[in-house]
């Protein structure tokens, strides 16, 4: 009897162990990789990837990449391709993960030279109650990848979607996760703004001013409550086409924004 006991307490022992290993896995930060190398065009087209969770994947419609080029080709009078690619559910670390580990991932990232790279990651990582230095330290190693590779990134601020109703909306078992998150990385239910903040610190700490671009969420959806109806899905979650075109709208300006800088600073016109 004595022995079942020992057998049942070392079972449980061995069980709790494995738990608490993958959770530390969940919740550590990803690992700093070295950067490989993309493909160099000479050419004059402007390319621009969309990459990173279900906000880039549902980005893919033909409509939408024709859109953002007509747009960049009107002002700027050259060549402009568009491409992207998202996975659903992808936090920052797995997106970053995502670039090395997922071949057809990699092969877009360095099968051609991107000149602009929009990314959607952040959202998934509220979503789950991450922590700030998870967020901080995958958006870090993206940052560093693209740079080395003379990509200019341009970071979708964590939009102001509904995360109290996602939160709801959620089975017992998952509600019961995100509140085991919420208390290992002290990130509230509401946790959008705190992480806006973490990503303005870290690019002003890492010296990426005047590198990187971080779309302002305001500056596409001034006023979430009167706009839900009007740019999002049913899901307060995602954009309709109606989202997609503003967010196309401001990206664009700030693209043109960056190339006027770029010329300004090489002594060259824009049009």
């Amino acid at each position: 009897m004595r022995r079942k006991r020992c057998y049942i307490l070392f079972g449980i022992l061995v069980v709790i162990t494995y738990i608490v290993y993958r959770m530390s896995l969940y919740y550590t930060p990803p690992t700093f990789r070295q950067p490989y190398q993309m493909v160099v065009q000479a050419d004059d087209t402007i390319r621009i990837a969309y990459i990173g969770d279900s906000w880039a994947y549902l980005h893919g419609v033909k409509e939408h990449k024709c859109r953002i080029a007509r747009l960049l080709q009107d002002t700027l009078h050259c060549p402009v391709r568009v491409s992207t690619f998202g996975i659903s559910g992808l936090t920052s670390k797995e997106l970053y993960e995502a670039m090395y580990d997922d071949n057809n991932f990699r092969g877009f990232m360095s099968g051609q030279r991107y000149d602009y790279c929009y990314i959607s990651a952040g959202i998934n990582d509220t979503y789950r109650k991450m922590s700030i230095r998870y967020f901080r330290q995958s958006m870090n190693c993206i940052i560093q990848m693209l740079l080395y590779n003379d990509i200019h990134p341009i970071i979708q601020e964590i939009p102001d979607y509904d995360i109290t109703i996602s939160y709801y909306w959620q089975n017992r078992v998952m509600k019961l996760h995100r509140h085991l998150s919420m208390l290992i990385n002290s990130t509230p239910l509401d946790c959008k703004q705190m992480f806006r903040d973490a990503l303005d610190e870290m690019i002003r700490e890492n010296g990426y001013l005047g590198n990187v671009s971080i779309l302002r969420y305001k500056s596409w959806n001034d006023n979430y409550l009167n706009d839900i109806s009007h740019l999002y899905l049913e899901d307060r979650l995602h954009l309709n086409e109606n989202g997609y075109s503003k967010l196309d709208s401001a990206i664009v300006e700030e693209i043109i924004s960056s190339v006027a800088n770029d010329n300004r600073r090489n002594g060259e016109n824009l049009y």
